[in-house]
């Protein structure tokens, strides 16, 4: 009825959801019109003005969700919980809605007839069995079903909805997930009504539901309290409620440990209002959010245990005006795949705003499109992107869904020293104190395998002649002799798999055979004990003795792995010992 339609009445034409917005008439045009903004933006054809004149604003920020449709256009019909349900999982029982079944009797025994035919009773028990199977379902899922609960909306002389209402328990009494997505509810007291009557729910979700009300009355929380009790899992994705009201609503599950609130739009939240704090497991998937100050609420969460921000826009810590979040060290797994990170700056922050982080997702941000070498400025490869970070970040044990092993944990410190090293190496000594400030983790690497050798050239090569792109390797086989020692040029770019061929032709040996190893002629300690002083020994010595073993320690070695990673980043300088060992 077009007397039903208000602002903000939830309407669905064609399968299509929308919510009115406006009622009235449009300048230029005859007659009443609805302005509606379609749950999906790109149905529409406008943000809700026409002429230059604006008639109503939309949630979505798209400038397509927007359309104006005459009041007697003929709309889906609504559905009740029960209809739904049975349209879902008991669907023979309302394929044909004209059809008049007639039950006769015929010389004392029943018959089934529809349409004047007699027809055998089996169908019927088939029916009769789903309906009865409804009992039993457990995890049921309704979304996209036209599905409204108009009897539990604020009414005039009524706040609260009616108690004792049993049509959802007398359907599915056993329900323990309850998916109500993408429906026609406009209250939250709808939801409520529903959640009420099923004691053994453990997950909700209600996904694009654009709600008109979520304000309760005092009574009205209570009874949430008691319809929430169980739930542990919810789900408000795509709403486009605003975060206080967000925040609200979750203050009504009293164990709640995992809250999903994506692509609800968000840019910040707001310092007044954090959600419940039982939460242990957030996601803010797909909002808008540009920086990590954003969201200083969510420190105050006392048992925030994961935090996934995958696909936002974030790009730093914080803004110039805002401060750094600290988080709690509970919080050990952060997910900030596909976002917007273009500096190291914010790697090498994440250890200060996550104290905890043990487990980390950084994949898919332009950093890792942009990495170069120190020195000549080579593009570098995800891997050695992959190496990076985890050479940042001491207590990473799991990268990328990756674990961490120890022997990459390694690898990937060694290389960032020695990246470190080239870097210090191919910049001027007064730049040497800022170089080393963009590296915090310089000091404890170098406590930890020794501080590497910095070679400054005084008027070096040019490093765009062929004499700065070639790498000269000595490469022996300890248990061949002198004749297992040749000396290859390769081209800095060549990749370790391209330098591994050429040895291994060299030496006649099938490359699947072949190991390398690069001696880099750094000492440091054997193992983490305790030394007397009169056993240490001076990294400084002048002796012309640095390539000797010295008591206590080892080489440094470094494992050149088959792969496309160019020979360059494995290597630092021009000149290199590589050891080939034959499996």
């Amino acid at each position: 009825m077009a007397t039903d339609l208000y602002v903000g009445k939830r309407l669905s034409f064609d399968g299509q959801l929308c919510t009115v917005r406006y009622r009235g008439e449009v300048k230029g045009t005859k007659g009443e019109w609805l302005g509606v903004e379609w749950d999906d933006p790109t149905r529409g054809k406008h943000p809700g003005e026409h002429g230059g004149t604006r008639y109503f604003k939309c949630l979505s920020k798209q400038p397509t969700a927007g359309s104006f449709l005459r009041p007697n256009r003929k709309s889906d019909l609504p559905r009740s919980f029960v209809e739904a349900l049975k349209a879902k999982y008991a669907s023979e029982d309302f394929e044909d809605p004209d059809v008049k079944i007639v039950f006769a009797t015929q010389k004392g025994k029943s018959s089934v007839r529809i349409s004047g035919k007699e027809v055998e009773e089996v169908g019927f028990d088939k029916i009769r069995k789903k309906l009865a199977a409804l009992s039993e379902l457990k995890i049921v899922i309704l979304d996209g079903l036209c599905m409204e609960r108009p009897i539990a909306r604020k009414g005039e002389g009524h706040d609260a909805w009616p108690e004792g209402l049993t049509d959802v328990k007398d359907a599915c009494p056993k329900a323990i997930e309850l998916d109500l997505s993408r429906n026609l509810f406009e209250e939250w007291r709808e939801i409520a009504s529903i959640c009420e009557q099923l004691p053994n729910l453990k997950g909700l979700r209600v996904d694009g539901t654009r709600f008109r009300d979520t304000t309760l009355s005092l009574a009205e929380k209570k009874r949430c309290h008691a319809a929430f009790a169980a739930i542990k899992t919810l789900k408000l994705e795509n709403t486009l409620l605003s975060w206080p009201s967000l925040t609200q609503l979750t203050h009504l599950f009293p164990s709640l440990t995992a809250f999903i609130a994506s692509q609800n739009l968000y840019t910040t939240l707001t310092q007044l209002h954090i959600p419940c704090p039982t939460i242990k497991d957030l996601s803010l998937e797909e909002n808008l959010l540009t920086d990590l100050s954003a969201l200083q609420p969510l420190v105050q969460l006392p048992e925030l245990r994961r935090l996934v921000l995958k696909s936002n826009n974030i790009s730093a810590v914080a803004t110039p005006t805002s401060a750094v979040p600290v988080f709690s060290e509970k919080v050990t797994e952060v997910d900030l795949s596909y976002n917007e990170i273009t500096s190291w700056s914010f790697i090498d922050a994440l250890q200060h705003t996550f104290p905890g982080l043990t487990s980390l997702r950084i994949s898919h941000n332009p950093l890792f499109t942009t990495l170069t070498t120190p020195d000549t400025h080579r593009p570098l490869t995800p891997e050695d992107g992959y190496m990076l970070v985890l050479a940042r970040l001491p207590l990473l044990q799991i990268l990328n869904y990756s674990p961490v092993l120890p022997k990459e944990r390694l690898n990937a410190e060694s290389y960032y020293l020695s990246l470190i090293a080239k870097e210090l190496a191919s910049a001027p000594m007064a730049e040497e104190e800022a170089i080393l400030k963009s590296h915090p983790r310089w000091k404890d690497l170098c406590e930890e395998y020794g501080e590497p050798a910095v070679r400054r050239v005084e008027g070096g090569v040019n490093p765009n002649s062929l004499a700065a792109r070639l790498m000269c390797l000595r490469v022996y086989r300890k248990d061949a002799g002198e004749k297992g020692e040749k000396e290859i040029e390769v081209p800095k770019g060549a990749t370790a798999y391209t330098v591994l061929g050429v040895v291994s032709k060299e030496f006649g040996v099938k490359p699947r055979m072949c190991r390398l190893v690069w001696e880099t002629g750094d000492w440091m300690p054997a193992a983490r004990e305790e030394v007397d002083e009169d056993d240490d020994w001076d990294s400084g010595s002048e002796s012309g003795e640095e390539d000797k073993a010295r008591p206590n320690s080892v080489m440094r070695e470094v494992e050149i792995v088959p792969g496309t990673r160019s020979i360059g980043t494995w290597i630092e300088g021009n000149e290199a010992t590589v050891r080939l060992e034959v499996k």
